[in-house]
């Protein structure tokens, strides 16, 4: 490990703010890191929805600098492994629990991975596990000397868009705070499928349908539905200035498929 110490720390928990524990976890972070400054991305993670506090943290941590600690508490004491998993990637360190977070990160994921193991006594065990794994890290000491590397741990599969023959079927993965639906179709697949060709974009059924990608929310009159690519390069559905998943009975899980045609 470099000789630089981490100079900040993100948390993404499934807490709430008004809880005790957000509290006592800090203190843990401040015990073992008092220099490192503590950004909190997002403490409304639905309880229990590691899918969830993936998509926050995949699409955000390369924004931090080189070196952050990225901490996701979610699903935390889930009794089957107690366990967190340390690694790095892409010179940023990650902290998570052993509940299949990792390969809901990252689809190629190679990297090594530390295990480090608490006792199961109480509530919020893990946060023994935290203090340790944080006491390490900050101190630039290798994770061997608080860690087990391990190669066995649990892991969950992103759910991926698919293809047959002109079609890409996707599904809705996120739903932020203004109700847009974010799927799984990236520009990257709707660029190598599509060839510039025609298309329709069929959200849940064939009467939600869009004919063209917007640059942004306003390129539609207010009410219309919208799809467009976000800032992290996936296809999102919107309803200019209106909330798209209350009014279309759009859950993460709803079809979208786009339908190409030869001209």
């Amino acid at each position: 490990m470099d000789d630089a110490k981490p100079k900040v720390l993100t948390l993404i928990t499934d807490w709430n703010q008004q809880d005790y524990y957000l509290g006592m976890l800090k203190g843990r972070i401040v015990s073992a890191c008092p220099f490192v400054n503590i950004v909190d991305i997002t403490h409304q993670i639905a309880s229990f929805n590691n899918s969830h506090a993936a998509f926050v943290l995949r699409n955000s941590y390369l924004h931090f600098p080189v070196g952050s600690i990225h901490l996701v508490m979610v699903n935390s004491e889930s009794g089957f492994n107690n366990r967190l998993l340390y690694f790095k990637k892409n010179e940023h360190h990650f902290l998570v629990p052993d509940n299949g977070l990792i390969g809901l990160l990252f689809k190629d994921f190679a990297e090594t991975v530390y295990a480090v193991d608490y006792t199961e006594v109480g509530s919020f065990a893990s946060l023994s596990a935290v203090e340790k794994a944080l006491t390490g890290i900050c101190a630039n000491r290798p994770p061997k000397e608080w860690g087990v590397n391990t190669a066995e741990y649990e892991t969950h599969t992103q759910i991926r868009a698919t293809i047959d023959e002109s079609v890409i079927s996707g599904s809705i993965i996120y739903i932020d705070s203004y109700q847009n639906a974010i799927t799984n179709i990236s520009k990257e697949l709707f660029d190598r499928v599509g060839r510039d060709r025609r298309f329709d974009i069929l959200v849940q059924s064939n009467h939600n349908k869009v004919n063209s990608i917007s640059n942004t929310y306003s390129d539609v009159e207010p009410g219309d539905l919208l799809a467009l690519f976000n800032s992290a390069g996936l296809l999102e559905i919107a309803i200019c200035t209106g909330y798209a998943a209350q009014l279309l009975n759009l859950n993460v899980g709803s079809s979208v498929r786009i339908k190409f045609y030869e001209t």
